[in-house]
């Protein structure tokens, strides 16, 4: 596209979306679901219906214009690229979608890997987008509108979505600012930046079977907690047997849609907290899983003014905003849980993610989704922790009563 003037401004990016625009100038920030299929479908096949996501939500047929003084949203109509890959596994494709950063001079802002013959997983479809124009529970929203189109549904186009702060700005304000102050053992490392390289990180998966799942579920409600605090607990168990700290910091996106009850848009609609977890010796999954759930509820009744708190940092350029970001997210680990995916009637077969990297040295991130029934765990890291997502499982299959 090269933001040409003839084609027309969808509309100026947001605060939040200017802040990520800024850090993706110097450190490339995309993220993948890959989607695993019951039938395999074609390139043609998934072109098409690619076309037709685009008509369906406007962000995905975009790129940014950065001439003027505020970066703009410009319409494009150039269709989301498909890449097709023979063999292999979709673990591989998207590592390899980390090594190629989206241009945002360009559009669109998302593209394509069709990973066919996979093995014995058949055909994936790896969709990548750059995070300017969404976050992990809006890319999930695309995958359904995918499988949606591609199993012979016409889906209508939705409106421009608002930007977040303009959105946030028109709800009433509520909750209490969070106060989780830790110790000063507790305090993390400065997170520094590691320089784009394109060498692949690694990606390990791990997964629960539906009843195990299930049994999650139940014995969370039963000791006070959440799935998601479970889960912090058992990553902070088994960072702590791997690292010997005994301070786990866990960033965990906070999802705005779910928490404020906002429409599922293809968008950005998040801010984060960090869970603090001592795991002192002797300390149970579930004290530390109560520990986690309370603040992580803290957490989203304070979401709409930690957002347009973060909102309003307004960094002047690209360093401003790498050092307001390294703030943000310094911890031992992100998991990002995009919550329950319900299969309907839908042709997947498994969904994983998101699988992401943001530059920062050491980083390890974690992505969560519930489909079919089953709980599924994939990290992306460069650093050497094989067999975390593992031991995590492992931890949520032998739960205590």
């Amino acid at each position: 596209m090269r933001h040409s003037p003839a084609r027309p401004i969808v509309r100026p990016l947001g605060a939040f979306e200017h802040i990520i625009d800024l850090y993706i100038s110097r450190n490339p920030v995309q993220f993948s679901l890959a989607v695993e299929l019951a039938s395999p479908v074609s390139a043609h096949q998934l072109e098409r219906a690619l076309t037709q996501l685009q008509r369906t939500h406007p962000l995905l047929a975009v790129g940014i214009d950065r001439t003027g003084d505020r970066p703009t949203f410009r319409e494009s109509t150039e269709l989301i690229g498909v890449r097709q890959v023979r063999g292999g596994d979709w673990r591989d494709a998207a590592a390899q979608e980390q090594t190629r950063p989206v241009d945002a001079d360009g559009s669109p802002l998302a593209r394509a890997t069709l990973v066919n013959d996979a093995g014995d997983r058949g055909t994936a479809v790896v969709l990548t987008f750059s995070h300017q124009i969404t976050d992990g529970r809006g890319a999930l929203r695309a995958a359904h509108d995918l499988l949606a189109i591609l199993a012979g549904q016409t889906l209508p186009a939705r409106p421009v979505p608002l930007d977040q702060e303009s959105l946030l700005e028109r709800l009433p304000r509520g909750g209490q600012p969070i106060d989780h102050a830790p110790g000063p053992a507790a305090e993390p490392a400065v997170a520094t930046i590691r320089p784009f390289d394109a060498t692949a990180p690694r990606i390990e998966t791990a997964e629960l079977d539906p009843a195990t799942t299930g049994h999650l579920r139940a014995t969370a409600r039963a000791n006070g907690s959440t799935v998601q605090g479970a889960i912090c607990a058992a990553a902070a168990q088994a960072l702590s047997a791997l690292s010997g700290a005994r301070n786990i910091r866990i960033n965990v996106p906070i999802d705005l849609r779910s928490a404020l009850g906002l429409e599922d848009d293809v968008v950005n609609r998040f801010t984060a907290t960090t869970v603090v977890l001592p795991v002192p010796a002797g300390s149970t999954l579930w004290s530390l899983a109560k520990d986690a759930t309370a603040q992580l509820r803290a957490a989203r009744e304070a979401a709409r003014d930690a957002a347009l708190m973060l909102a309003s940092l307004n960094p002047a350029d690209a360093s401003e905003a790498e050092a307001a970001m390294l703030a943000a997210t310094a911890a031992d680990l992100e998991i990002t849980n995009l919550g329950t995916s319900e299969p309907g009637g839908s042709s997947a077969v498994a969904i994983w993610g998101p699988t992401m990297t943001t530059q920062v040295r050491d980083e390890r991130i974690l992505g969560v989704v519930t489909h079919a029934g089953s709980l599924r765990l994939v990290l992306t890291t460069h650093g050497d922790t094989r067999g975390l997502p593992a031991d995590i499982a492992g931890r949520l299959t032998r739960l205590p009563a």
